[in-house]
């Protein structure tokens, strides 16, 4: 009776440990599209048809709400930032689907903010650009695959 007791209160504290993980997996058509982890605060994983992750992000009454990192359909990382509000805010950085980084980009809310550098896909920067809150500002430049300096303009 004692064992009995023993395996019982085990299993019940089992339970207990699954029920507040407080997980919540999302199926999309059979497949899993997200999973929701309360030790993560509101984070969301989201994932691609062929399993892979497709996006993690957090959510603050349904708003996106800190760090967010996006990924294409082969795994590697596409896009990684931060949203305030529901808008993109702060530096940002862009891959292409080979890993090469294409873009240090920066937002104030949504508007492009800041100093935005380009690259192509061989690594060669192609453009310096800057703005103010949405407006172009400062001193832009362009550079060929060569990485000659072909065009500069100032707004």
């Amino acid at each position: 009776m004692g064992r009995l007791k023993i395996m019982f209160t085990v299993a019940l504290l089992g339970i207990a440990f699954l029920v507040n993980a407080q997980e919540e997996l999302i199926y999309r058509n059979g497949q899993l599209y997200s999973v929701n982890t309360a030790e993560a605060e509101n984070s969301y994983t989201t994932y691609h048809e062929n399993g892979k992750k497709s996006a993690v992000y957090s959510l603050e009454n349904g708003i996106l709400n800190g760090k967010a990192q996006f990924f294409y359909d082969n795994g590697a990382n596409q896009e990684m930032g931060s949203y305030k509000d529901g808008e993109k805010h702060g530096d940002w950085v862009r891959w292409n689907e080979s890993g090469a980084k294409i873009g240090e980009i920066s937002y104030y809310l949504g508007a492009k903010d800041g100093q935005w550098t380009l690259w192509d896909a061989e690594g060669n920067k192609c453009y310096e650009m800057h703005y103010d809150r949405g407006e172009k500002v400062g001193h832009w430049k362009m550079w060929d695959a060569e990485g000659n300096l072909i065009s500069e303009k100032e707004y």
